[in-house]
């Protein structure tokens, strides 16, 4: 029970599965006390005038407990950093609510390009049952006491900025999907050092697989008509339906859009991405400047549309050169 718990915050699309289902394994080093039914269930669905931090403290208290000697404890879920659908709307809250829980927590925080990162969160919302464009998704609140999409979420240096006051500075460390990406081993040894895991030597060769990719995003036009008429989380209550996204249709259409021919044919259309760019390019520059000077372990942030890199602080030295171009975007 000597560790310290590292709390895992996300945000969502930023490798956090690959991280719970493969990184954060007794093989590396880390154990695992909560998953996400707990921290939805004690830290995130509470009223705040029903939030009491005395219940998840209670179970964080046991799970230590019996954590096996040399593991580090971790409760990763990305659900922590508020959800990109509605804004990110809680993610302040939430922090506060993690501070009085587990005041002595170390915090990670991963994060992702913006310009990739809007797409991925799009596509994750056609898969969810989504029915916008693109260009009505990213415009934001859809009416007033009604929350939807908003840029500020992914103004990363806000959230990173809170957490280092409620933590300190020493105590967030932030790491880039980019980062596993470009130089895994360089990633996550500096991953291991922060959180104190001293027997970490490296990730696993079964381990490393990546997940599947999305479907691609030339198949949007099809998918988000047939969600009109498929049972969802976001449309729960379609006027006809004929199945269950993501599955049924969506699944069948998303699978032969993505083979030949379509994806030769297709294959060069980005109508997500390039939406994004059009409505979002110099969007975050300001915000990534100050990433860069609040991070303090080292970051590339080449693919955020600056050359800029976070200054090491003295208390928390950079462990790499730069990064690697070794993996594929």
């Amino acid at each position: 029970m000597g560790s310290r718990l590292l709390l895992h915050i996300g945000y969502h699309k930023t490798a956090t599965s690959w991280m719970q289902q493969r990184l954060f394994v007794p093989d590396h080093g880390y154990h695992q006390i909560a998953r996400h039914a707990e921290v939805w269930d004690h830290i995130v669905a509470p009223h705040g005038l029903m939030f009491d931090p005395a219940v998840m403290r209670g179970k964080i208290d046991l799970a230590m407990a019996s954590c096996p000697d040399g593991l580090v404890p971790v409760i990763s879920s990305e659900i922590l950093s508020g959800h990109p659908f509605f804004g990110g709307m809680g993610s302040d809250d939430y922090a506060r609510r993690l501070k009085a829980i587990a005041p002595d927590a170390r915090i990670l925080i991963s994060i992702r390009s913006q310009k990739r990162i809007l797409t991925s969160v799009y596509m994750q919302y056609l898969l969810r049952g989504g029915t916008m464009k693109p260009e009505l998704f990213f415009a934001g609140d859809p009416e007033l006491g009604f929350h939807g999409f908003r840029a500020e979420h992914f103004e990363y240096h806000r959230l990173i900025a809170l957490y280092q006051d409620l933590f300190g500075a020493a105590n967030v460390h932030v790491i880039t999907q980019e980062s596993l990406k470009n130089d895994m081993d360089a990633a996550t040894r500096r991953l291991a050092h922060f959180a104190g895991n001293e027997t970490f030597d490296g990730v696993l060769p079964s381990q490393r697989k990546a997940y599947a990719p999305s479907y691609p995003e030339y198949a949007v036009p099809v998918l988000r008509r047939i969600n009109k008429f498929q049972k969802s989380v976001l449309t729960p209550a379609p006027t006809i339906r004929i199945g269950t996204t993501p599955f049924g249709f969506y699944r069948g259409f998303g699978y032969v859009l993505r083979r030949p021919p379509f994806s030769w044919l297709l294959g060069r259309l980005h109508p997500v991405s390039d939406t994004v760019d059009r409505m979002f390019t110099g969007r975050f520059d300001d915000s990534n400047r100050k990433l860069a000077e609040l991070a303090g372990a080292y970051l590339d942030l080449t693919d955020y549309g600056i050359a800029l890199r976070a200054v090491p602080r003295d208390d928390q030295p950079a462990t790499a050169s730069r990064t690697k171009r070794t993996g594929t975007g």
